[in-house]
């Protein structure tokens, strides 16, 4: 069984241009995410994609809507693939912060939560590509833990906003195909 999966951190808010840390909090992206969103289903208009899984934060699922339409693919919203809890996440009465179990996760919580959801993933999607529209902190853990693991040394991921990092799922194990892929 083999999956193909395109993980890919969300467009940039306003937020992302302030430095402001967002972890749960749901900001919408602004007008240079919106265009980065468009011009991501440009880059994937000459790929088949069999799905497409997001966080359920509006960045992530605005990200993925332009692909979703041209794709005339329905988005399954995950929750387990938000970005982490901080200590320092910011927290506003406009944008309040979620339910999740823990207040703060380790990267080791972090890491168990992605590898938990796209594990399912692509066990659900034998042999189809699947896009994965997420957040930095969550596939910076993920994919650094994969490289970490793997034979070769040499790749390392460097957590570029709207890259394209594609990732297989064979048999039970995680192999890097293509990372840091970007465009803009």
């Amino acid at each position: 069984m083999t999956t193909r999966l395109i993980l890919v951190s969300h467009a940039v808010t306003q937020w992302n241009i302030e430095g402001r840390i967002q972890g749960h909090t749901d900001v919408p992206l602004n007008r240079q995410g919106k265009k980065m969103a468009a011009l991501l289903a440009e880059r994937l208009s000459g790929e088949i994609i069999h799905a497409i899984y997001t966080s359920d934060l509006r960045r992530a699922v605005q990200t993925a809507e332009p692909v979703s339409k041209q794709k005339s693919l329905k988005m399954i919203q995950d929750v387990r693939l938000r970005e982490g809890r901080s200590i320092n996440q910011e927290r506003s009465d406009t944008y309040p912060t979620l339910s999740f179990p823990v207040e703060v996760e380790t990267k080791a919580d972090l890491y168990c939560r992605a590898a938990e959801a796209l594990t399912e993933i692509a066990m659900n999607h034998e042999n189809q590509t699947i896009l994965v529209v997420s957040h930095g902190g969550l596939l910076d853990i993920f994919i650094t833990a994969l490289l970490e693991s793997s034979a070769n040394k040499l790749l390392q991921y460097q957590g570029k906003r709207m890259a394209l990092n594609q990732i297989k799922y064979d048999s039970g194990h995680w192999y890097c195909i293509k990372l840091n892929e970007d465009a803009f």
